[in-house]
C-alpha cells in the first residue's frame, strides 16, 4: 500500500508542476473570486460567473481533482495533536498534569527533588491518543489515496478516443465517459447518454446515497443541443467547441445555473438535471459521455464536507468541567494556605529559625509556598483517572469489535469502534428522531394478503400478528399455522403467498378472474419502479420498498413488468406468454398530501384509462 500511495503522489505532483507551469507561463488568472466562497460584492462584481472553455485551451486556472479529506500530514502532525491534547477547554486535566509536570522540575518549590514524576503517565495518556489518532488518520489517507486513484476515462484529444485515467489526472474542461456503475470522478454535465431506442431521448439513472442518502435512482438528461451528436460516441466530440457561464462552485447540491454556448449549435441553459454529481453512481445506462465542470475540492459534495472534528465524548466534557472547579477549589486552598503561612510566620518573627529556610521578603515567600502547597495537593485531582480512562476504553473497543451479538451475518460484517474516545456515548441515547420507518429499520416489505371485489386472498400470519395474539392470551389457530408454512415454503423475494381459494378462483375464470387479473395490471402499471439489467438478469430499483414489493407481486402472479421505452410501459402476460405494450400518457406521483399514485394509460383497444393505489383512507372513500 505504501507503494502505491508513493507512486500516486509522485504522478500527482509530476501533472501539478506541469500544470503550474504552463499556468505560470500563459499568466491565467485563478477562475474563483478574491476569498471565494466568502467574497465581497467588489469581487463577484470583477467575477460574476465561472467561463468554462469546450474543446480548446482554458482562460482561467482551475482547481485539480486530487482531493484530501485527512486531519494530519507527517509534518504537521506533532503541531496539530499537541494543540488538541492540549486544549483547555476539551482536556483541561492533560493542561493541568503538565503544568504539575512542568512545576515539580523548579528545585525552590519541587517536593520530588527537581523530577517530574507525573509526566510518566502523561507521556502514557498522550501516546495512546497519538496512535489511535494516527490509525484514524491512515484510514483516512488510505480512503483518498484509493479515490484519487479510481480510474476513469479521459477523452484524448490527439488520439480521438477515451483512454484510461485516475481520477486526480481530471481537469475542468475534459470530457469523460462514465460506465454503468461507476462512480462520477467529479461534477459533470450530460452531453450524451447510450440510447436504446432509435430516438434519443438523453436519459440516464443516477444513484445519488452518497449525497442525500436516497437509494432510489434519479432521472437526469443531456443537454438537448448534444444529445443528438454525443450519443454517436467518441468521433462526436472532435467537433464540439464553444464555453460554458456558470454560476462558482457552491454546496447547494439541488442547483445548478449555467449557460452552454456552442458553435453551429443552439444556445442551451444548464439545470441542476443536466448535472451528474462527484460521488454518485451511474446506473441502468449503458454510459454516459460528460463535460467536467468543477473538480476536486470545487465540487458540490467537497463544499459541503467539513473539517474533521476534534471527537470529545459527554462523560470527557462533564470531567473538565468538574476537573476545572476541582482546580478552582485546589488554587483557593494554596492561597489560604500560603496566606497563612506568610503571616503565621510574621506574627512568630521565625528569621532566626535556620530549619525553616524562612525568606524575609514576603512577597517571594508567599510565591514559593503557593506552589509549593500545590504541588503537595495535586493529587486533587489523580492522573491514574486519565491513564485507567484511557485503557478502559481500549479494551471495550477490542470487545465491541469481537462481539458476536454485534456481527451482521448477511454483510458478513462485524462491528468497528473507529473512535475510542466515543465508546460511552453508546449508552447515552435517550431519544431517537427519525424521518420515516425504515431509517433506523430494515424496512423489508413481503406481499401476503390481498383483497379482491370483496374477496380476501392470502393465508398465514406475521411475526407482529404472533406476538398480537401472544400479547392477548390467545392460542393460534392450527390453519393459520399451517397456511403460514405453506406460503414460507413458495415464497420468493418479496412475496410471500398461499391460499387454495384463489388457485380455485383462477381456474373457473368468470368475472372474479378478471377482477384479480386487472388488480395485478394495476400494480404493474402503477407505479416509478425502474428495471435494471445486471449480467442479464433484471433487478428492480424502486423508490420505497412497498413498489418493489407489490411489482414482484404482479409478476409473481403473471403480470412482470419487463421495461420503460419513452412512454411505453412494457409487460409480460405470463397467461398468453406475449409482451403487451401500454402507452403511459402521464404520471401523477405520490404525495403526502394525496396519498396515491396515479397513471394514465392508454389500452390496446384505444380506451383510456386512470389506475390508481395508494392509502385506504385515500383509496375507500374513491370506490
Amino acid at each position: 500500500m505504501s507503494s502505491v500511495l508513493l507512486d500516486d503522489k509522485e504522478e500527482r505532483s509530476t501533472d501539478q508542476r506541469a500544470a503550474y507551469g504552463r499556468n505560470k507561463k500563459l499568466k491565467k488568472e485563478p477562475s474563483l473570486p478574491k476569498n471565494w466562497p466568502n467574497s465581497t460584492d467588489v469581487d463577484l462584481e470583477a467575477k460574476p460567473s465561472r467561463i468554462i472553455s469546450i474543446g480548446e485551451d482554458q482562460t482561467y486556472i482551475f482547481r485539480n481533482n486530487f482531493v484530501k479529506t485527512s486531519k494530519y500530514e507527517v509534518y504537521n502532525f506533532l503541531f496539530k495533536f499537541l494543540l488538541e491534547e492540549f486544549n483547555p477547554k476539551t482536556k483541561i486535566a492533560n493542561c493541568y498534569f503538565l503544568l504539575v509536570s512542568c512545576l515539580q522540575c523548579v528545585p525552590q518549590i519541587s517536593n520530588t527533588d527537581g523530577i517530574p514524576t507525573t509526566l510518566l503517565p502523561l507521556f502514557c495518556v498522550v501516546m495512546v491518543d497519538a496512535i489511535f489518532a494516527i490509525a484514524e488518520d491512515y484510514g483516512r489517507h488510505k480512503a483518498d489515496a484509493e479515490a484519487n486513484a479510481s480510474q476513469c476515462h479521459r477523452y484524448n484529444s490527439d488520439l480521438k478516443i477515451f483512454e484510461n485515467a485516475k481520477w486526480f489526472q481530471l481537469q475542468v474542461g475534459d470530457f469523460v465517459r462514465i460506465d454503468s456503475r461507476d462512480s462520477v470522478p467529479a461534477d459533470v454535465i450530460i452531453l450524451g447518454v447510450a440510447e436504446k431506442s432509435k430516438i434519443p431521448q438523453g436519459i440516464c439513472y443516477v444513484e445519488t446515497k452518497s449525497l442525500d442518502g436516497e437509494t432510489n435512482l434519479k432521472i437526469r438528461n443531456a443537454v438537448p443541443s448534444t444529445l443528438q451528436s454525443v450519443c454517436k460516441g467518441a468521433e462526436s466530440l472532435r467537433n464540439l467547441s464553444g464555453s460554458i457561464q456558470m454560476e462558482h462552485p457552491n454546496k447547494l447540491i439541488d442547483t445548478f445555473n449555467g449557460v452552454m454556448d456552442l458553435k453551429n449549435l443552439d444556445r442551451e441553459a444548464v439545470m441542476s438535471n443536466n448535472i451528474l454529481l462527484r460521488g454518485c453512481v451511474l446506473r441502468n445506462t449503458d454510459w454516459v459521455i460528460g463535460l467536467v465542470a468543477n473538480t476536486g475540492h470545487d465540487t458540490k459534495i467537497m463544499m459541503s464536507a467539513t473539517a474533521t472534528p476534534s471527537k470529545t465524548s459527554a462523560l470527557e466534557s462533564t470531567a473538565s468541567r468538574y476537573i476545572q472547579k476541582i482546580v478552582g477549589l485546589l488554587f483557593f486552598v494554596c492561597f489560604v494556605g500560603a496566606t497563612g503561612l506568610v503571616v503565621w510566620n510574621n506574627v512568630k518573627n521565625v528569621e532566626d529559625k535556620d530549619y525553616l529556610d524562612w525568606d524575609p521578603n514576603p512577597a517571594a515567600e508567599w510565591v514559593i509556598q503557593f506552589f509549593y502547597f500545590f504541588l503537595l495537593h495535586a493529587t486533587f485531582i489523580p492522573v491514574s483517572l486519565y491513564v485507567s480512562m484511557t485503557f478502559v476504553r481500549f479494551f471495550q473497543s477490542y470487545f465491541m469489535n469481537i462481539d458476536l451479538e454485534m456481527y451482521y451475518e448477511v454483510t458478513d460484517r462485524p462491528s468497528e469502534a473507529r473512535t475510542m474516545t466515543l465508546n460511552e456515548e453508546l449508552g447515552q441515547i435517550s431519544h431517537v428522531f427519525s424521518d420515516k420507518t425504515g431509517t433506523l429499520t430494515c424496512n423489508i416489505m413481503d406481499f401476503r394478503k390481498m383483497s379482491v371485489n370483496g374477496k380476501s386472498y392470502g393465508l398465514g400470519i406475521t411475526e407482529i400478528g404472533k406476538a398480537s395474539w401472544k400479547l392477548q392470551g390467545k392460542h393460534i389457530p392450527k390453519a393459520i399455522l399451517e397456511g403460514e408454512a405453506r406460503a414460507k415454503a413458495a415464497s420468493i423475494a418479496h412475496v410471500s403467498f398461499y391460499d387454495e381459494s384463489y388457485d380455485a378462483d383462477m381456474k373457473a375464470g368468470g368475472l372474479q378472474k378478471e377482477r384479480i387479473q386487472q388488480f395485478f395490471r394495476v400494480l404493474a402499471l402503477c407505479h416509478d419502479t425502474i428495471p435494471e439489467r445486471i449480467e442479464g438478469a433484471i433487478k428492480l430499483s424502486a423508490s420505497n420498498p412497498d413498489d418493489e414489493a407489490l411489482v414482484c407481486a404482479a409478476k409473481y402472479f403473471g403480470f412482470e413488468f419487463k421495461d420503460r421505452q419513452l412512454k411505453i410501459a412494457i409487460v409480460h402476460n405470463g397467461e398468453t406468454g406475449e409482451d403487451e405494450e401500454i402507452e403511459v400518457l402521464t404520471t401523477i406521483g405520490f404525495t403526502s398530501k394525496r396519498k396515491r399514485m396515479s397513471v394514465i394509460v392508454r389500452t390496446k383497444d384505444n380506451r383510456i384509462q386512470m389506475l390508481i393505489k395508494g392509502a385506504d383512507t385515500a383509496m375507500i372513500p374513491r370506490l
